[in-house]
C-alpha cells in the first residue's frame, strides 16, 4: 500500500538539529572551558633588566648564606693559643699586665717576678663561698706541680692581713696569698666577679680565663699542658 505522502512540516521535524558552536562550546566540561579561556587571558611575562637584577642578586645572597651556614667554624675559643702575642691587657693571647702587690708582711711583690714559670693568677676574698669551694683544688694542684715549675698566686681584693691570715690556715693553704691594696690589680684586670682566674704561661701571657671556680680537672689539664711547653 503506497505510503501517504509526508507534510513539509514534517519532513523539517526530521531533520537533524544543527549545534551552533556557541553551544557545543557551551556543552563542553566547565573545567576545560575555563582552562581555555585562562590560557587565551594569562598575560606573557615580562622581565625588565631592572627586576632579573634583582633576581640575581636574591639569589646571589641566598647562595652566600647557605654557604656561610653549612662551613664549619674554625675554632675561635676565648681559651686559645696565638703565635704572636698582644699588648698587655687581661685578654687571652695578650701579655699578662704587670702588677705589684702586699704580701700578708706588707712587702711589696710584682707578677713579673714568676716570669719563667706558669702561673695561676687567682682572685677571691673571704667571704666569697665559690671562692672558699675552689681552693682545695688549686692548693692540690699547687702541691703536685710547684716542683716542675707552677706557682699559684691567690690575689685577695679586699680583706686585712689579720683576717686573710686566719682563713688560709684554717683551710690549710701554702701557695702565696697577695693583698690587692686599693683593688688597682683588680681594676687593672677587669674582674667583676670572684673567684676569676687567669693562667698564664711562662712567657708572661695569659693562656687561659676562667670566671667562677675551678674544677681539678680542668685546671690539671690547662696546667699540664702549660707545663709541657718551653
Amino acid at each position: 500500500m503506497p505510503e501517504s505522502p509526508q507534510s513539509p512540516q514534517s519532513l523539517q521535524s526530521q531533520e537533524p538539529e544543527t549545534i551552533e558552536p556557541e553551544q557545543a562550546s557551551a556543552s563542553l566540561p566547565l573545567t576545560q572551558r575555563q582552562q581555555g579561556q585562562q590560557w587565551l587571558k594569562t598575560p606573557r611575562p615580562r622581565f625588565s633588566i631592572g627586576r632579573i637584577i634583582i633576581i640575581v642578586l636574591v639569589v646571589a645572597t641566598v647562595a652566600i648564606l647557605l654557604r656561610a651556614l653549612l662551613t664549619p667554624s674554625s675554632p675561635n675559643s676565648s681559651n686559645s693559643k696565638s703565635d704572636v702575642p698582644g699588648a698587655a691587657a687581661p685578654l687571652v693571647d695578650h701579655y699578662a699586665p704587670n702588677v705589684t702587690l702586699l704580701d700578708l708582711h706588707n712587702n711589696r711583690v710584682s707578677l713579673s717576678s714568676w716570669r719563667g714559670k706558669v702561673v695561676v693568677l687567682n682572685f677571691w676574698y673571704v667571704a666569697c663561698e665559690p671562692c672558699r669551694f675552689e681552693m682545695p683544688a688549686l692548693q692540690q694542684t699547687y702541691d703536685a706541680d710547684t716542683s716542675k715549675g707552677l706557682i699559684v698566686v691567690g690575689v685577695n681584693t679586699s680583706d686585712d692581713a689579720t683576717s686573710i691570715t686566719q682563713f688560709v690556715r684554717g683551710l690549710g693553704i701554702t701557695y702565696p696569698i697577695l693583698r690587692d691594696a686599693g683593688q688597682r690589680a683588680t681594676i687593672q684586670y677587669r674582674v667583676v666577679d670572684t673567684p676569676t682566674s687567669f693562667i698564664i704561661d711562662r712567657h708572661g701571657v695569659i693562656r687561659y680565663k676562667f670566671v667562677g671556680p675551678l674544677d681539678k680537672a680542668t685546671l690539671v689539664h690547662d696546667v699540664t699542658a702549660l707545663l709541657a711547653q718551653p
